[in-house]
């Protein structure tokens, strides 16, 4: 997804101000989960604030270091009233299977479907098999770009948006406070969003 490959580039810039470098192995996110959480890794590259709430194995990094906005992408002919979250309820729903920040908001309603990716989604979405498909902004529209779906489908504006955090696990608790700073100095001195849009550009081009 969009956000986790910015994220990379820019946590391997905080890590570097460190003098560390970091691996980072792409996993579905159910088994990221567990393996972070039972240390067979040493964190998560980023992750919302619930997260936390459900890991106590992993500390969040306290400071946010970049963010996602949960969207909402429809047929443009049916030009749906979606302003709010609670506006969802009413109809058939798609989000990516194992992301949370979807699941989260979409927990109370009944009609959801967990599909693979992103890509799915908007299939879906454009063959009338769902209302909506809901995903972080950048990711859905990188999506219709690839498959040529722009005039078909568009998207409401943002309806709700989620601090991502970085994770460690608690057997290297140590680098929890260092990492912290960097990310606060970074931020305060503007370095942060250089970092971010630099990240951003170079994943649009890829």
């Amino acid at each position: 997804m969009f956000e986790q490959k910015v994220g990379i580039m820019v946590l391997d810039a905080v890590y570097k101000k460190l003098g560390l470098s970091i691996d980072v192995n792409s996993l579905p996110a159910k088994r990221a989960q567990s393996e972070a959480s039972n240390g067979l890794l040493d964190g998560e590259v980023m992750r919302i604030w619930s997260y936390g709430e459900r890991n106590s194995q992993l500390i969040r990094v306290p400071t946010p270091y970049y963010s996602l906005n949960t969207t909402a992408f429809y047929l443009t002919e049916r030009d749906l009233a979606v302003s709010t979250l609670s506006d969802l309820a009413q109809y058939k729903l798609v989000i990516v299977r194992g992301v949370k920040h979807t699941a989260d908001v979409t927990a109370s309603f009944s009609e959801v479907e967990k599909l693979s990716n992103t890509d799915k989604l908007l299939e879906f979405v454009s063959r009338g098999r769902a209302d909506v498909a809901l995903t972080n902004n950048m990711d859905g529209l990188i999506a219709l770009e690839r498959l040529k779906l722009n005039e078909q489908i568009t998207s409401s504006a943002p309806l709700a948006v989620f601090p991502l955090y970085h994770y460690i696990h608690r057997r290297e608790f140590h680098l929890v406070k260092k990492v912290d700073k960097v990310i606060q100095d970074m931020l305060k001195s503007g370095e942060l969003a250089q970092v971010i849009e630099q990240a951003e550009q170079r994943v649009l081009s890829q």
